[in-house]
Formats: structure tokens, C-alpha cells, sequence
């Protein structure tokens, strides 16, 4: 019997949980995964949504227009099954991190607060280094925030990762930046929707061979979240996996310094012509 259509209408998330399905045996012998980036805007084939059998999504707000959650689901055959995923997303490693900023990607707001008082790069980058309690502010209080916000997103939502991330989060790092969950949440998610359809669990085999894509790029910690929160992980002298190089969060300070003071919005791409030594920028 042929395998019937399942839609995946995710982010970046769902790159990272397709193959988590597509490796279990279970899944597979039922279904085939069609992708569709949600953040894109990509449009849905209308008839992709008629011989949909199984609709996985994140739930978006009517602003979204056509691709909203509330104008998509009427558009599905009513023999359609129906399966809202998680959008996660963490601040607590990473307190500083703003979207409100275009001037640079991950733009921090610690950083851009002293760049904004007139300090040389190399002033800025000793202050926000030396991590002084008083300048980083309460970043307990962020990652209570962030946590009680995922806990108010999921209250009634079928796949649930709060509990785990709040008894977890400062026990090892589930996040790899704000928006790219690790390993141990996507396995609670993949585990929670084969549950939910009646498809068991997510087998060893696929846990020891997952290749997440996207641990090419590790958001660095600020070392002095260590102490502040707990964080054996935010060592000063870890080096994160950034694309080809592997970088001490001071290096890749010095990058996203580097790009400021020369008016660079792509720090992404300026760290991907890094060498694999890990060559820091020059700020």
C-alpha cells in the first residue's frame, strides 16, 4: 500500500525533526513527508492540502494571512489528521539576544547598549567580558521569562517540552541558539507525536545515528551565565563548533565587534570564511 502524504508547515524546526520521522520505521511505512517552510511565506499547493493525510504545523497568528493556522486547517479534507508541533524557542543561555537590532545577525544587546554609549571596540569587549553582575543585569529573571512564556504557548497544545526544559535546562544545554533546540528536546518531540499516533517510539537506532543540521553553528554562551545560573557548560574556554572554525565565546565576541565597527550585517557569513584553526577576527 502506497504511503500517504503527511505536510510538515514548520521553520527551521522542522528541518531538524523530518529526519527523526523519516528514520522510524513506523512513521515511514505510513506516511511521506512534503515540506514547507512556514517563515518563507512558501505557498501550499492546494492540492497538496486535499490529499493531505496527516498535517503537522506550528500554529501561526492570523497576521500570517492565508498560511495562518485559522485559514489552513479549513482547507484540509475533513479525514485529515491534525497535529500542532512545537515552535521552541530559549533565552536563557543567551539573555542579550535581541531581534529588535538589524544591524548584525544574533544581534546582542549588552554589546550594542556600550557601542551605543561611544566605547572603542576593545573597551566594549573588556566590560562585556569582565562580566560584571551589575552590567549583565538579572539574567535569572530573563530565563524565567522565557520559560514561563514557552509554558504559556504549550497550555494546550498536545506536544509538551516546558517540563522538561525548566527540570533540564541548566543540567545540560537543550538549546543550540535561541531558536535551534538540541538533541534531547527533538527526541521528546519525535517520541511525543509517534505516541500521539499510535506509532510507538522513536527507535534507538535513529537516536545513535541523527545527524542534527544544524550543529554547524553553536550560539556561544557568556561565560559569566556559569556561575550566575548554574551553567557547567558555559566554560570560558569552551570552544563552540561555528561552521568550519571552533571558537572561544571571546573569539566570537571579537568577530561580531569586528563586523560592528565596519558596518558588516552578515556575521554569519563573515564566521563561515573562518579557517578550521579558529583564527580570531580582529575587532
Amino acid at each position: 500500500m502506497p504511503s500517504a502524504l503527511c505536510l510538515l508547515h514548520a521553520n527551521c524546526q522542522g528541518d531538524a525533526l523530518r529526519p527523526l520521522l523519516e528514520n522510524s520505521p513506523a512513521f515511514s511505512r505510513f506516511f511521506r513527508i512534503r515540506q514547507y517552510v512556514n517563515y518563507t511565506r512558501q505557498s501550499i499547493a492546494e492540492a497538496d492540502l486535499k490529499q493531505c493525510a496527516l498535517f503537522l504545523y506550528q500554529r501561526l497568528a492570523p497576521r500570517w494571512g492565508a498560511l495562518s493556522t485559522e485559514q489552513l486547517l479549513p482547507r484540509l479534507s475533513p479525514s485529515c489528521q491534525v497535529v500542532e508541533i512545537p515552535n521552541l524557542f530559549f533565552k536563557g543561555y543567551w539573555p542579550f539576544w535581541t531581534n529588535a537590532i538589524k544591524a548584525v545577525n544574533f544581534a546582542d544587546s549588552l554589546l550594542e547598549r556600550l557601542l551605543a554609549q561611544g566605547l572603542a571596540p576593545e573597551e566594549v569587549l573588556h566590560l562585556y567580558l569582565r562580566g560584571d553582575p551589575a552590567l549583565l543585569g538579572d539574567v535569572a529573571a530573563v530565563a524565567e521569562d522565557s520559560l514561563t512564556r514557552e509554558e504559556a504557548k504549550e497550555a494546550h497544545a498536545p506536544i509538551r517540552c516546558a517540563s522538561l526544559l525548566r527540570e533540564r535546562w541548566r543540567d545540560e544545554q537543550l538549546f543550540i541558539t535561541v531558536n535551534h533546540p538540541g538533541k534531547t528536546l527533538l527526541f521528546h518531540v519525535a517520541d511525543c507525536l509517534l505516541r500521539l499516533l499510535g506509532l510507538g517510539r522513536l527507535p534507538e537506532d535513529a537516536r545513535r545515528t541523527y545527524v542534527h543540521p544544524q550543529e554547524d553553528f553553536w550560539l556561544p554562551i557568556h561565560p559569566a551565565l556559569g556561575p550566575l545560573l548554574g551553567l557547567p557548560f558555559a566554560a570560558r574556554e569552551r570552544r563552540y563548533p561555528v561552521f568550519a572554525a571552533r571558537l572561544t565565546h571571546r573569539e566570537y565576541t571579537s568577530c561580531y565587534l569586528a563586523c560592528r565597527r565596519h558596518g558588516v550585517t552578515d556575521l554569519l557569513n563573515l564566521l563561515r570564511t573562518l579557517s578550521p584553526c579558529g583564527k580570531m577576527c580582529a575587532a
